[in-house]
């Protein structure tokens, strides 16, 4: 799996590269290239695929000697990197009068509220209970203990934005690069802030959370998985009904959840298009910037704890030894 994902970041690397290289020399009627030409594409498409392949290597270096996912990190430094630009452009238009008081307080409050409701929805778990029935062999008894499955509410986490905009902006970088009116006309319709952008772009963001989760989670594994080792929802008979009680349940957190993502990613088309905020707020990338966070802090706290128990048992380890010797 992570050699086929190597492959395609580079693929998708390759190819981007050598679009971004044709849009630089169509950009101005070619005002920005002075040499344009397949030797300015080929030394494009080269540089950033080389960029891309050091970068996905340094994230495997701090994946197996830091804390996290490198690439995850990597991409957390380069979004909070933008913030005190954001802040400081943001303060210098507040002081030239083009922002008042008032939507400066306002986009302050709104900012703190969608942090606080993203950090509560993705630490929100939908607990289902499980109880596994005793089975006496020989003279032991196994099983008779109570767990839960846990199940997020936002299981496809950033990849059904990340799809949407992608699928998106094909056809609108395809229509860039013809000079007909009617394509002009498409490509300008499915310009972020337009209505058919904003509602294709909620839409495929519900129905990539309902695939992404149909494609992760099984609700017919799960139900065989606890009947066979003897586990059942309490009130629910194993079988049939219990995979058919997770899948109700799974539908409808889902579909929670996708409204959730919908909603923070809409936020920047309302802020940056209705109200003129000079910065971006919202989205994939608040979204990227708090899950990272909270599994960066996760795994710290679970390192420390790991650390403070090794410690204890050492010291508790210690006079045990020296006695015996």
């Amino acid at each position: 799996i992570i050699q086929y994902t190597r492959f395609g970041t580079i693929g998708i690397a390759l190819i981007q590269g050598f679009g971004i290289a044709v849009g630089l020399e169509q950009m101005n009627q070619g005002a920005f290239v002075l040499n344009a030409g397949w030797g300015f594409r080929l030394m494009t498409v080269i540089t950033l695929t080389a960029g891309t392949g050091f970068l996905m290597w340094l994230g495997e270096q701090i994946t197996e000697r830091g804390i996290g996912n490198g690439i995850s990190l990597i991409i957390f430094a380069g979004i909070v990197a933008r913030l005190p630009a954001a802040v400081a452009q943001t303060y210098n238009l507040y002081e030239i009068g083009q922002l008042n008081a008032f939507l400066l307080i306002a986009l302050a409050l709104l900012m703190v509220g969608v942090v606080a409701a993203i950090v509560f929805l993705e630490s929100g778990r939908r607990k289902i209970p499980v109880q596994y029935a005793k089975r006496v062999i020989g003279r032991r008894v196994y099983g008779g203990q109570s767990t839960h499955i846990p199940l997020k509410i936002n299981t496809a986490g950033v990849i059904p934005p990340i799809f949407a905009s992608s699928i998106i902006a094909f056809p609108a970088t395809i229509a860039g690069f013809f000079e007909t009116p009617w394509v002009k006309s498409i490509g300008a319709q499915l310009a972020p802030g337009s209505l058919l952008y904003t509602l294709m772009y909620v839409g495929l963001i519900i129905f990539f959370c309902f695939f992404y989760t149909a494609v992760v989670l099984n609700p017919v594994d799960m139900a065989d998985n606890m009947k066979k080792y003897g586990g059942f929802i309490p009130g629910i008979r194993p079988g049939q009904r219990t995979s058919d009680y997770i899948y109700n349940v799974l539908t409808k957190i889902t579909f929670a959840g996708a409204i959730y993502l919908a909603i923070v990613c809409v936020i920047p088309e309302f802020l940056i298009y209705k109200l003129n905020v000079p910065f971006y707020f919202g989205g994939t990338s608040l979204l990227i910037v708090i899950g990272v966070g909270l599994d960066t802090a996760q795994q710290i706290e679970s390192h420390m704890l790991m650390r403070n128990y090794e410690g204890f048992l050492g010291k508790g380890m210690a006079p045990l030894r020296g006695r015996s010797g």
